[in-house]
């Protein structure tokens, strides 16, 4: 199984009811599974922290990020080492580093954007002035606003709009509904499409990304999407449910709810 997180397993710092048992009864009957997080500026350290502080079992190969992507994306492009300039968090400079790209912000070859809460009139600025020299503009992911526990914020989408209003060039996305996180977490797991479930909160990017990549989808309504989002979707979910007492029923059989 693929998991979604944020809206998912959890909404912010409080776990969504339902998600560690569910998560145990994967375990305990061997089906293996991984973690997908468009948020950029998480390390797969720090998500595992999370996530075992909050009762779920999970280790670093469980974790795939937008970061994570973006790197492996980079480093297929061209020949040689890629140089970027970064908008972001430790997340994402640090996937970036490990996977061997140089960051700077002396005739990069890309742009990368991702989540960056200390962001700076003049880091947009020199973001612009590097697009329109010529330097390939990526961003980690569409999403237009995160939730947390502050209530809703600006998201990757929207900072990317910002450039790229005043750069006049699109962004490429990495992050879902994208499939390459999809690919990845493939790989990982050693197994066909047809042999994986994918599970998340948001129609328009866990279920869209899971259909372009020929999973089965789950649409769980614990975060982002409502049954009013679903109905005037045009890429419609495999199956639907309220929570996890109903996903493990699906998962498990009927009159099983962990």
């Amino acid at each position: 199984m693929i998991l979604d997180l944020d809206g998912t397993i959890y909404r912010g710092s409080a776990v969504v009811p339902g998600a560690p048992e569910f998560v145990r009864r994967l375990r305990s009957a061997g089906v293996p599974y991984i973690f997908l997080t468009n948020r950029s500026n998480r390390k797969p350290l720090d998500v595992v922290k999370k996530l075992n502080g909050l009762g779920i079992a999970c280790d670093l190969e469980q974790v795939l990020t937008s970061s994570i992507a973006t790197a492996r994306y980079l480093t297929g492009v061209r020949d040689g080492e890629p140089r970027v300039f970064v908008v972001g968090e430790d997340g994402l400079t640090a996937a970036l580093q490990a996977a061997g790209i140089e960051i700077t912000d002396d005739r990069p070859d890309f742009v990368v954007l991702g989540l960056d809460r200390r962001l700076t009139y003049a880091t947009l600025e020199k973001a612009v002035q590097l697009i329109r020299a010529g330097a390939n503009f990526i961003a980690t992911n569409p999403d237009l606003m995160v939730n947390t526990d502050k209530g809703i914020s600006p998201g990757v989408g929207a900072i990317a709009a910002a450039v790229s209003a005043a750069a006049g060039v699109a962004p490429m996305f990495i992050g879902k509904p994208d499939r390459r996180m999809l690919d990845i977490a493939l790989e990982r797991l050693g197994v066909g499409a047809a042999d994986v479930i994918m599970v998340g909160d948001n129609v328009a990017s866990d279920v869209v990304a899971g259909a372009i990549a020929g999973l089965r989808t789950v649409l769980i309504l614990t975060g982002v999407s409502t049954r009013e989002d679903l109905a005037q979707a045009d890429c419609k979910p495999t199956w639907v449910v309220e929570n996890f007492a109903e996903l493990t029923q699906l998962v498990f059989g009927p009159g099983d709810a962990g």
